[in-house]
């Protein structure tokens, strides 16, 4: 069995979105509903290329998502396509919507899809006001019946809660098993807080019926400064897809461009020290294992439920995927590579700052 080599943030900055979801954290944000595609620069063989076995050193956990609902990012099917060749795993993040692009990905090669997974969005309120429900119903079912693999994802807010009881019933019905929940945060707040009107207590009681491991290990390390020594930067990275510009994760302390010159090798750099203040996307970051024996919870769990007849959301090769760790695949370093490390990316911070501090003053 595959075990994950490396962590690829795959971002596709394109603001389309079929949606308008009041929790989404897209929408604190200027630039959101711009109705912009991507200018990629580089072809989608040229990107796989450039995502090579050979060059990330193994298979890779590819999590691809857009500032927007990522099946109407265009030619996205292309570039997944690609990717899966190369052998890589993917999980294509969206609301699952946009019929005509699924169904071209869902005819691929089915050794092919067997290493896809579709995190399928649950935006129950919207779905239900554009009478999509039914439809968002049936893909997650073609999903699974070409053979790739399908989670459930609802994010809740306090205006679905007079629909719990109909979400749950809905999702019993159509998925075999209740959604997993994430964590609506607001980004339109200084610091990182719950997106919620309750106090903390009523909105844990509220959405624990749920019984989502997800939830629990987000809720777990949501608010929680991490000072561990993070890989980072170097098991992971955090990539646009338009231009080829990389960091270690969303913080890119140190950037470079790994699609314009394919033949050189890609700088691995850990982080070290995480400087943010909260692990955003660390549902996925440290239960993959970007900082080593975090956590015994694995990707896979948080991901999958076992449905009312005994099948499961994700497909047996994949679900293994995910639950190895980069620990498994990559070398730790000595203490005394920690300690240069550290040093060397708070001498870099420190140098970072002083430039910006010189070009204000210009």
């Amino acid at each position: 069995m595959d075990k994950i080599k490396r962590l690829i943030l795959l971002a596709v900055p394109m603001s389309v979105c079929n949606f308008r979801c009041n929790y989404c954290y897209l929408t604190h944000r200027g630039e959101c509903y711009q109705g912009k595609q991507p200018k990629y620069k580089y072809s989608p063989v040229h990107v796989a290329k450039a995502f090579s076995q050979r060059r990330l050193g193994g298979p890779a956990f590819f999590n691809i998502c857009a500032d927007g609902e990522t099946l109407l990012a265009k030619d996205i099917d292309k570039y997944v396509y690609e990717l899966l060749k190369e052998g890589h795993y993917i999980e294509f993040v969206s609301n699952l919507t946009i019929t005509p692009v699924l169904k071209r990905m869902l005819a691929w090669d089915k050794g092919l899809l067997k290493h896809l997974s579709f995190k399928c969005s649950f935006h129950f309120l919207q779905l239900k006001e554009k009478k999509l429900l039914q439809i968002f119903a049936d893909n997650v079912h073609k999903v699974w019946e070409a053979g790739a693999s399908a989670n459930i994802e609802m994010t809740p807010c306090d205006e679905m809660i007079p629909y719990i009881d109909e979400i749950k019933k809905f999702s019993m019905c159509h998925f075999g098993a209740l959604p997993h929940l994430s964590i609506a945060r607001n980004d339109g707040t200084a610091g990182i807080e719950y997106l919620t009107q309750l106090p903390i207590d009523e909105y844990d009681r509220i959405w624990g019926q749920f019984d989502s491991n997800f939830w629990k290990f987000k809720k777990a390390i949501f608010k929680e400064k991490r000072t561990e020594f993070c890989y980072a930067g170097d098991w992971a990275l955090q990539v646009d897809l338009a231009s080829g510009f990389a960091g270690e994760c969303y913080r890119h302390r140190f950037s470079q461009n790994i699609f314009k010159n394919i033949e050189r090798p890609i700088r691995f750099r850990a982080v070290g020290l995480c400087p943010e203040p909260h692990c955003y996307n660390g549902h996925a970051l440290l239960t993959l294992g970007c900082i080593p024996n975090f956590t015994n919870v694995k990707y896979g769990d948080i991901r999958n439920r076992v449905k009312e007849d005994g099948s499961e959301w994700l497909q047996s090769e994949l679900k293994s995927f995910f639950n190895s760790t980069l620990v498994e695949s990559n070398r730790e370093y000595s203490e005394k590579e920690k300690q240069i490390i550290k040093i060397k990316n708070s001498v870099f911070d420190v140098m970072k700052l002083s430039v910006k501090k010189v070009t204000r003053r210009k």
